[in-house]
């Protein structure tokens, strides 16, 4: 069996490529050529998702395993530009699909959106038998990806609704992952910015954990097609962040607020249970350690 990994130079992609080289998994990261500079020891291939998917077939064989990680918007840029990120991750995933039927894959893994593809929720945690009714751009592309990856049927199509993950190796200064962001302005002295009162609640898991669950989605027969919540079970609140996050550091944030942005729900916490029982997969990384573990080694990479 070898893996081939779009997106596989970004934040989940090289925790989930340690996790699979770990595990002695021959694999293929398929990125764009900036983005594969500084992996381990292992494939790699220039490879640009969202304007040639349809190459995919020069690089996968009968028999490869794919991961779809390739995504070229987050909410906010989704709202900027909805048919742009339709054409650029939507469209592109059909094309890639279609190639990874002519090529031979037999079962790709799609990193959908736990955090968007429900929008409001009436249950607490919630279930993937839940109504999908996206608030953002960005919730309803992942949801159409779900969808389409269903229309082929020889792929053995995995969506992992992933929560709010967070860890070392996320990007800093964009839209994405409070946690991370919180922990460099703490180790800057510099205020955070929250949209809204800082209420809203996620579910928010280790990267380690996301990228356990990713293994096990592709090596694992047994896994029946369809979609599965991948998160802690747990809501934390940004207010709750800050204040664990301050007293972590002895430093506390100073917090600015700002308007909410009305496509981000106000509360989203996953329930697991489906994809813990088809695995035996169960998160290990508790919130508090985790945080700390960031914080530490954002003190050690400043010096």
């Amino acid at each position: 069996m070898r893996v081939l990994i779009t997106g596989g130079g970004g934040f989940l992609g090289r925790a989930i490529l340690g996790e699979l080289l770990a595990a002695g998994i021959p694999v293929v990261v398929l990125d764009l050529p900036g983005r594969l500079e500084g992996l381990p020891d292992c494939g790699r291939t220039e490879f640009d998702f969202s304007a040639s998917p349809l190459d995919l077939v020069r690089h996968a064989r009968a028999g490869d395993r794919l991961l779809h990680l390739g995504c070229t918007s987050h909410p906010a840029a989704s709202m900027a530009d909805p048919a742009g990120d339709v054409a650029a991750n939507v469209v592109s995933s059909i094309r890639l699909f279609q190639a990874a039927v002519q090529s031979g894959v037999e079962r790709v893994v799609f990193a959908s959106s736990g955090g968007t593809v429900y929008g409001r929720i009436d249950e607490i945690p919630v279930e993937e038998s839940h109504s999908t009714q996206p608030l953002s751009a960005y919730g309803i592309s992942k949801l159409s990806i779900e969808h389409y990856l269903d229309l082929f049927p020889t792929l053995q199509g995995i969506s992992l609704r992933v929560a709010n993950p967070y860890g070392r190796g996320q990007l800093i200064g964009t839209p994405v992952g409070a946690i991370a962001h919180f922990v460099q302005c703490s180790l800057r002295q510099v205020p955070v910015e929250i949209w809204g009162d800082g209420t809203v609640v996620r579910d928010y898991i280790a990267v380690e954990d996301v990228a356990a669950a990713f293994r096990l989605a592709v090596t694992r027969t047994d896994l029946a097609p369809g979609p599965y919540n991948i998160g802690t079970g747990r809501g934390t609140s940004l207010n709750e962040v800050v204040d664990l996050l301050s007293a972590i550091t002895g430093r506390p944030l100073d917090v600015r607020h700002t308007q909410a942005r009305n496509y981000d729900v106000p509360e989203i916490v996953l329930d697991s249970t489906r994809f813990s029982r088809a695995t035996g997969w169960k998160p290990a990384v508790a919130l508090e350690g985790g945080v700390r573990q960031l914080w530490e080694a954002a003190l050690e990479e400043a010096g």
